[in-house]
């Protein structure tokens, strides 16, 4: 298994539409190895293979609580009901999310990764990934469903205007093992220390030009400008005016 380079938008990959796999042979099995190490490394929920640059119908999912990973190919979507509002992130817009219209219910099927035939009816968490990874398949991005007048924002604060940063990330975990019922003793908690390496998961030059693309597309909430001035500014066409000082008004004139 290896980590693969994550593609971000505007990368031209990830508005193709994947192929049909013929076969879950043992390259299939490979690819989706290694999405499942490059999505666990991003600390993502779900990936879809054009997301690591490869044109094929696979999917990995690793839902939050549980165990294993699962791994779907040619997966579709048979029957939606229902409509909510939610939040939604993608490992191909790294530090930002949005709020788009997802199904309630989801009735989908695929093959898993020794070409068994796999059928489910789920909600929330499961039903919103399965969405937005299917999508990826079909060239769709989670930015296609933006709500009307709706923006990107920084990642864990939406609507505030934060920028997103892409420094490797700490992350310290809890594991309590002393029995359910007793208070547990500091000797019965195990803490785990990891990094998000995103260095090894994106380039700069990607994420720089990302950023540059989503903001030329009015995609993004445009940063905040410094509050650290005793003035107003205002843009002026006049080359003597630095900044178009905007002065008190009783000095206006």
């Amino acid at each position: 298994m290896s980590i693969r380079r994550i593609r971000v938008f505007p990368d031209p990959i990830l508005r193709k539409k994947c192929r049909v796999v013929r076969r879950v042979d043992d390259k299939v099995k490979e690819l989706a190895a290694d999405m499942i190490e490059t999505m666990d490394s991003a600390g993502g929920v779900g990936l879809a293979a054009n997301q690591v640059g490869a044109l094929q119908r696979v999917v990995t999912l690793h839902l939050p609580g549980d165990e294993d990973a699962f791994v779907l190919v040619n997966p579709e979507i048979r029957e939606t009901e229902g409509e909510r509002e939610v939040i939604e992130g993608c490992l191909s817009f790294p530090g930002y999310e949005g709020m788009v219209t997802r199904s309630v219910t989801v009735k989908a099927r695929w093959l898993d990764e020794n070409g068994s035939k796999m059928k489910i009816t789920t909600e929330d968490l499961f039903a919103q990934a399965l969405e937005h990874e299917i999508d990826h398949l079909n060239g769709v991005l989670y930015v296609d469903h933006l709500l009307a007048h709706e923006k990107l924002a920084a990642a864990g604060s939406h609507m505030e205007e934060d920028e997103p940063h892409m420094h490797d990330v700490e992350v310290e975990v809890h594991a309590d093992h002393s029995d359910e019922d007793a208070e547990p003793e500091e000797s019965d908690i195990e803490v785990v220390h990891a990094t998000i390496k995103f260095s090894d998961l994106y380039s700069d030059s990607s994420v720089d030009q990302m950023q540059y693309d989503l903001r030329l597309a009015g995609l993004v909430i445009d940063a905040p400008k410094s509050t650290d001035h005793t003035h107003d500014h205002v843009e002026s066409d006049d080359p003597h005016l630095d900044g178009g000082v905007i002065l008190d008004s009783e000095h206006s004139h």
